[in-house]
């Protein structure tokens, strides 16, 4: 009796171990799976975000475009804010702000998705083009935009690296 008592331990261990191995195959199989749905949604993630970046700055430039009135504000509104009476130099703040809006949520994405491989090289050359407007740099002297401060650090690096002239000379309108 002894023996047969044994021999149901002996094989309820085996069980139990193959049990447990089977257990652990299933666990690893899902986690990878899960690792898979991870990276694809992540991949998807960099894509709306870069697709983002794409809509906001076509949406700035079709409304340049497609208005010849507000390119006009904007070029006179560049060279210096003088030139402006007061609902111009309204429109003209009202698309600077359009512009920096843009251009902070596609460093805001990149901070926080990481999805362009040129990191912030292109939202500089943007903003590096419109700082080398005097009144571009007027219009942020005067304003105070609510900007996330590491948004509002790179603007004010690339405001020192202008009129330092340490970037390469851009369009000034």
């Amino acid at each position: 009796m002894a023996m047969n008592w044994d021999a149901i331990s002996a094989v309820s261990e085996a069980v139990g171990g193959v049990a447990i191995l089977v257990s652990l195959v299933y666990v690893a199989i899902q986690i990878r799976q899960n690792t898979r749905q991870i990276r694809l949604t992540l991949e998807a993630t960099r894509l709306a975000a870069f697709e983002r970046n794409i809509e906001s700055g076509n949406r700035v430039r079709e409304l340049l475009i497609e208005s010849a009135d507000v390119a006009d504000i904007f070029v006179k509104g560049a060279r210096g804010l003088a030139a402006l009476n007061e609902s111009e130099r309204l429109r003209f703040s009202l698309v600077l702000r359009n512009i920096f809006s843009a251009a902070q949520g596609a460093f805001i994405r990149q901070l926080s998705v990481d999805h362009d491989p040129v990191k912030h090289a292109g939202n500089a050359r943007i903003i590096d083009e419109l700082l080398v407007n005097p009144g571009v740099r007027e219009w942020l002297a005067a304003s105070n935009p609510d900007w996330r401060p590491q948004f509002r650090a790179f603007v004010q690096e690339r405001l020192a690296a202008v009129v330092a002239g340490t970037v390469p000379p851009g369009p000034e309108l």
